[in-house]
């Protein structure tokens, strides 16, 4: 066919020019080191998609920002009651050094405590409470002076505000027992610098590092309780959870050449692989810092490890159809240049429907998916060009030089201690280029060429490499497949119908893999971050919850307005639901944000008459409803408190006018809060949207009948995520369609046959049904790394596909007979999909026992995947094939 001849002449070119063209490659992979090395991204993407939602908890981390930065320590006593004098005289002596501590203590936050008159240097425990009414205090104080005192506190305050566990009780004589207590420790932002953003992943380190230090001071004290600092250090978590997966990464590439190795019986072959996928990194990123694409987990480390399979993939076929070629009796040249041609359509269609997979991820509103999509297909042309080209040509100028292996046991035992070497410095240069350092990656690929390339093929003797090699027979493996492929066809009518039944079935509980985001699915559970949550949710309850956002902008010195929000916080509290964080006396915690300044300066007549003073207003209430009369007096009264906050008496203040501005803005909006329990379920968080949603609705009625353009948002740290993964769910409803579609359009025009495209996506539909279904049954969910793995199972899957369905119809032009196309086929594609799928299966299914969740479940869910496309396209596409052909037609149609 022209297409062939075309393929042909351009094939035959690239050999003639095989200096050339390998020398063109290194020079570019060492352009591309330059971007590599001296072009790192210092932003990194967004996880989130955009929305009111974050635009709104952005706005209040602008306009609310504070200049104090907060720890949340938990500290829970090792016998089960921290309500002892042992453990809190412990953690009254670890307070004590760390506001000496050289590196902390200059930079805690002194504040006013007006409940017990006194200044708190940073932080305040259960601990100073008890010391300071304990006659001669806690040093000197039994258990039973700590209980009679905890219990006078308790009576006062109530074991919330005391930060005392929500599994405080009594023992059978009355005595409370309260296992840990929240403690907050707080500094000064001024000082430190930090901006407020609060701590999310992408974020800088050096908040997570500084709260580190804390909780480190306050462990001193671990003889007698266990302390974790709640969710203070996801970044710094997720490195080094990152690196202690790094080695399964590198086991993952070093099994992968070895089974490339073993399966090609050949040295050389794992030696240019190994090579040839250490400069696929450096393309990778060195492309990806030139086009500017920000940071991320999924372009640095997941898009990476999935072209471990592609890219091994296109070397399988391109070197098994170099190495038929070769069995037929061609000279190495020839063999390239007759092998290449051949199956340079199937690697070339692959590489398009399997770019087009990847880039419909671009339709997403998530910056980092969308990168996702750009980088995967960005590393798919490297990888066809590394692997699929350069690396046959490169094994057939080694094989010019050196010819057949030797077949003396000592030297192969020679070479496979070599291959074995090679492979594990290919698996280090791979490392050091993703996780520990590029520099590192970049030099250990110029000495893995030399010691592993140029060095033995310097030193190798000359053998019959440019000799036609004798034609032989196929082997048993290679008969086998064949057979086993043939045999299933025979029985096609009744193995179709039970893979129908069976996708089917798969349909239905594909669309019921929920959406989640829990830290146990990206972090292993026993690291300090998870478990900071996990204890959090034992001692929290229902009296805490993650703090949620009501973000009110509309202007608070219109007393119409502030009547309505007024209004809106009463039925906030009288919700009946259990959906929100509650109160000791089982009223929902409600920070009702201006409410509670105007609520403090009433409480205060100090307050009331420094406003008087500087103002010249005397505030009033005359209708009792708790609000100042006028927008004159709300103007003066929010003017006064954002400068100089809210008086306590002469000398202290009740709230700082940081306090304030948490509360209210200069542009007179407000911000209030509540607290979601149980928040690491989606559904909770949806549950309580739900309860709040009509009263918020009914309250931006109320103020655009005042202000047009008033605005209610609901936002914060679970709203955002929850949006987060819902954009998830669109984008794969989105993408995936999109992706099938175009697979089919390519497919099919490419081979110029509808009927050939069709077949090609068949497999794509069973994988993705299968691998949706398989993570239903097995509790996974969609977050923002098992979305990536919908697009590289129909890459994988158009892959397989592909390469068997046009294998199958060369061979039927070729033989006339589908039976025979079939068995062809099978012997040869059949036998590089199941070496390719293998190798790969291996691979990731050693990345599975990596202990951090987050590749552990990538590993299996791309083993699981890999396994299934193998089995659609020989299972199914062959038979699907014969039904859909004819014998003796030609090849195109």
């Amino acid at each position: 066919m022209d297409t062939t001849d075309r393929a042909g002449r351009l094939t035959g070119w690239i050999a003639q020019r095989s200096t050339l063209v390998i020398g063109m490659s290194i020079v570019i992979t060492g352009l591309f080191a330059i971007p590599f090395l001296a072009m790192e991204p210092d932003d990194a993407a967004s996880q989130e998609p955009s929305g009111v939602v974050f635009e709104a908890r952005d706005k209040i981390e602008d306009e609310f920002g504070s200049s104090v930065f907060t720890t949340f320590l938990i500290v829970e006593d090792r016998q089960g009651d921290l309500l002892r004098a042992g453990p809190l005289r412990a953690l009254l002596a670890a307070e004590a050094d760390l506001r000496v501590d050289p590196e902390v203590g200059p930079t805690l936050f002194t504040y006013f405590d007006n409940d017990e008159r006194t200044d708190v240097v940073g932080i305040q425990s259960i601990a100073d409470l008890i010391d300071a009414r304990v006659p001669g205090g806690l040093v000197a104080a039994s258990d039973a002076d700590v209980k009679r005192v905890a219990a006078q506190l308790v009576a006062e305050r109530g074991p919330t505000e005391l930060g005392l566990s929500a599994q405080t009780t009594t023992d059978p004589d009355g005595m409370l027992v309260s296992p840990a207590a929240l403690v907050p420790v707080i500094s000064d932002d001024t000082i430190l610098g930090f901006g407020g953003g609060g701590v999310r992943l992408g974020t800088d380190t050096a908040s997570e590092e500084y709260s580190r230090d804390v909780l480190e001071v306050i462990r001193t004290g671990e003889t007698e309780y266990r302390a974790w600092g709640v969710a203070i250090d996801v970044n710094l978590t997720s490195s080094e959870q990152g690196e202690v997966a790094g080695p399964f990464i590198g086991f993952t590439i070093l099994a992968v050449l070895l089974i490339v190795g073993l399966t090609f019986r050949s040295y050389w072959v794992l030696a240019v692989t190994g090579a040839a996928l250490s400069a696929l990194i450096i393309w990778l990123q060195g492309i990806t810092n030139l086009l500017g694409l920000k940071d991320s987990l999924i372009l640095s480390l997941i898009v990476p490890i999935a072209m471990i399979s592609f890219g091994v993939d296109f070397a399988f076929h391109a070197l098994g159809r170099y190495r038929e070629s070769r069995m037929e009796g061609r000279p190495p040249r020839a063999s390239f240049t007759v092998g290449i041609a051949a199956v340079l359509g199937a690697l070339t269609l692959a590489l398009a429907s399997d770019s087009a997979a990847f880039l419909s991820n671009t339709s997403a509103g998530i910056e980092s998916i969308v990168q996702f999509g750009i980088g995967a297909a960005i590393a798919l042309v490297a990888a066809f060009l590394l692997l699929g080209i350069v690396t046959p040509l490169v094994v057939m100028r080694i094989e010019e030089k050196v010819g057949s292996p030797v077949k003396s046991r000592g030297r192969r035992i020679l070479s496979l201690n070599g291959a074995g070497f090679a492979a594990g410095f290919a698996m280090t240069s791979v490392l050091l280029s993703v996780f520990i350092l590029p520099a590192g990656g970049v030099v250990a690929l110029a000495v893995y060429i030399v010691l592993f390339l140029a060095l033995p093929y310097r030193l190798a003797k000359p053998g019959v490499g440019n000799r036609a090699t004798a034609g032989r027979e196929p082997g048993r493996p290679t008969l086998l497949i064949g057979r086993i492929i043939t045999r299933i066809v025979s029985v096609r009518r009744f193995v179709l119908p039970v893979i129908a039944v069976v996708t089917i079935l798969a349909m239905t509980l594909m669309v019921r893999v929920p959406s989640e985001f829990d830290v146990k699915d990206f972090f292993a559970a026993d690291t300090d971050f998870v478990v900071s949550l996990d204890k959090l949710d034992e001692h929290g309850g229902e009296q805490a919850g993650e703090r949620a956002d009501i973000l009110i902008e509309a202007d608070m010195s219109d007393p119409t307005a502030l009547a309505a929000v007024d209004r809106f916080a009463e039925e906030v509290r009288s919700l009946d639901t259990r959906r929100f964080g509650r109160t000791d006396d089982g009223e929902i915690n409600l920070r009702p944000g201006v409410l509670e300044v105007i609520d403090e300066v009433w409480a205060s007549p100090v307050a009331q008459g420094a406003v008087a003073q500087v103002t010249g207003l005397t505030l009033t209430d005359t209708d009792g409803d708790g609000l100042p009369d006028d927008s004159e007096q709300l103007d003066a009264l929010y003017g006064f408190v954002l400068e100089a906050g809210v008086p306590f008496d002469l000398q202290n203040l009740v709230l700082t006018p940081d306090d304030v501005h948490g509360r209210l803005s200069e542009q007179f909006d407000t911000r209030m809060q509540l607290g979601i329990p149980g928040s690491r379920e989606v559904d909770n968080i949806v549950a309580a949207r739900e309860d709040l949603q009509p009263l918020i609705d009914d309250l931006v009625a109320e103020l655009r009948d005042v202000a047009p353009d008033a605005a209610v948002t609901l936002t914060g740290g679970p709203i955002a995520r929850q949006e987060s993964l819902d954009a998830i769910q669109r984008t794969l409803q989105i993408s995936l369609p999109i992706s099938v579609l175009l697979c089919l359009l390519i497919a099919g025009l490419f081979m110029r046959s509808f009927r050939y495209g069709l077949a090609s996506i068949i497999p794509i539909l069973i994988v993705v049904s299968w691998l949706y279904a398989f993570m239903y049954l097995f509790g996974y969910a969609i977050n923002m790394v098992t979305a990536t793995i919908g697009a590289i199972s129909i890459g994988i899957g158009i892959d397989f596909a592909i390469h068997f369905a046009m294998r199958y119809r060369e061979e039927l032009a070729r033989t006339g007979s589908r039976d025979a196309a079939v068995r062809a086929a099978g012997e040869g594609t059949g036998v590089a999909l199941v070496a390719s799928a293998a190798s790969s299966i291996v691979g990731f299914a050693i990345l599975a026992l990596a202990p951090m969740p987050l590749f552990a479940s990538y590993g299996l869910l791309t083993a699981v995947m890999i396994a299934m496309a193998l089995t659609a396209s020989l299972l199914v596409l062959p038979s699907v094939l014969v039904i859909m052909t004819r014998d003796g037609e030609p090849a195109a149609g």
